[in-house]
């Protein structure tokens, strides 16, 4: 199923981290009734929650060690499509409260984050911990600056190494973070079969040399905030695609880069408390509105179009210079990152490692929980428990009945 770069990449976002001298808790979690979040798309630090449909358990039992309550959250598009529309379905932590969404705000730069892109947070009630999808972001650069070329104020960013570019990734996003550890993710399942399918596009173009490559990775940094020091795991995906000509003069070689950064994901929790498992988990979640996907998807296509039209008009008018060679060889770039980024829509959602468990009680009578845990229990209230205590008892830990969610065969 061909999917938008922005979406599809939610499956690539990079994962784990290296537990070596790092302390790992159990993920604690206040328990509450069920929320329902809607991101705003024009001021994400508004907040929409709907109260529970029954009264909150005054219950004081505890969850097994390892196990975790979660409940379903609509991330939104409210400004694509005329109408306000569900993007994506993820899962976060019970009480805690989610702002943020699809963001079209137009990005004049010509650098930085994409239009559109994801910004949505769910944050603890002691705004301590926190679950991020961070923007994808576009980046280029070149080893030289070009006649004629128009100066912005983007930087020229020529880097092609993943850690690199996360390092410097971390810096912008947490400006007062330590990095603690660092694991790369290059060849990961999810980034080998992105980097093949690359691979099967790159078509060779006379007179010029391409690469097209994919890096991943995750950082694991420490700060503080509100006077308390927390441990998060951020990282993304990048796809380097670098293009080398002869240029005019004799010897001369012109190099060109585009970095098109995933959407990122962190998870924030207090120094001792960040349970990697759960971070998968909530990483995984994510869940794409297949009606939206197809608008993306109508929507990227129409923006092809424009865009190998102006590049059409650009060549004719450059093609009466004396530069006509390698303006051609420009513009085969240009098309050879537009056909990078249809391939992208190519992930499988099996990369997400979920299950799929029958509910009745919801739209459509399935949901799609992690499946790195041996048991999931629905309770009365809608929220979620997923476990690996055999000996699991939903009202003795929550005071809520609950059922046993069988895989869908």
């Amino acid at each position: 199923m061909k999917r938008d770069l922005f979406v599809a990449a939610l499956a690539i976002l990079t994962v784990g981290c290296s537990q070596e001298n790092q302390e790992i808790d159990t993920l604690e979690l206040k328990e509450t009734g069920a929320v329902q979040i809607q991101g705003d798309n024009d001021n994400i630090a508004n907040e929409n929650v709907v109260p529970d449909a029954q009264p909150q358990s005054t219950h004081k039992g505890a969850l097994p060690p390892g196990s975790v309550r979660v409940q379903p959250v609509q991330i939104m598009d409210r400004g694509g499509f005329g109408k306000p529309m569900v993007a994506v379905t993820k899962m976060m932590p019970v009480g805690w409260r989610a702002q943020g969404g699809v963001i079209w705000r137009q990005n004049m730069s010509g650098c930085g984050p994409n239009t559109p892109h994801f910004d949505w947070t769910a944050t603890s009630p002691d705004g301590v911990s926190m679950i991020s999808v961070l923007p994808g972001e576009t980046w280029s650069g070149n080893n030289l600056q070009m006649q004629g070329m128009m100066q912005t104020n983007c930087p020229n960013v020529t880097t092609t190494d993943a850690k690199q570019f996360i390092a410097s990734y971390v810096q912008r996003l947490r400006p007062n973070a330590r990095v603690l550890d660092y694991m790369d993710r290059s060849q990961d399942k999810e980034a080998k079969e992105l980097q093949q399918q690359l691979q099967q596009q790159n078509v060779p173009v006379y007179g010029v040399e391409m690469r097209v490559w994919v890096g991943a990775g995750q950082a694991l940094i420490g700060y503080q905030v509100n006077g308390q020091e927390v441990r998060e795991v951020i990282g993304t995906g990048i796809i380097f695609n670098l293009m080398r000509m002869e240029g005019v003069m004799p010897g001369e070689i012109r190099e060109f880069l585009t970095l098109s950064v995933l959407p990122g994901f962190a998870m924030r929790m207090p120094e001792g408390k960040l349970d990697f498992q759960q971070v998968e988990m909530f990483r995984k979640s994510s869940k794409v509105n297949p009606e939206w996907s197809a608008r993306m998807a109508q929507h990227q296509a129409k923006m092809a179009r424009i865009n190998s039209k102006g590049a059409a008009d650009r060549a004719a008018i450059t093609r009466k210079t004396n530069q006509e060679i390698s303006d051609m060889q420009m513009d085969s770039w240009r098309k050879q990152q537009a056909s990078s980024d249809r391939n992208v829509r190519e992930f499988s959602e099996s990369i997400r490692e979920v299950e799929t468990y029958s509910d009745p009680n919801v739209v459509g009578g399935s949901v799609e929980l992690n499946s790195n845990y041996d048991s999931a229990w629905r309770l009365d209230d809608g929220t979620y428990v997923l476990t690996d205590d055999a000996s699991f008892n939903p009202y003795a830990s929550t005071g809520q009945n609950g059922q046993l969610l069988e895989p869908t065969r």
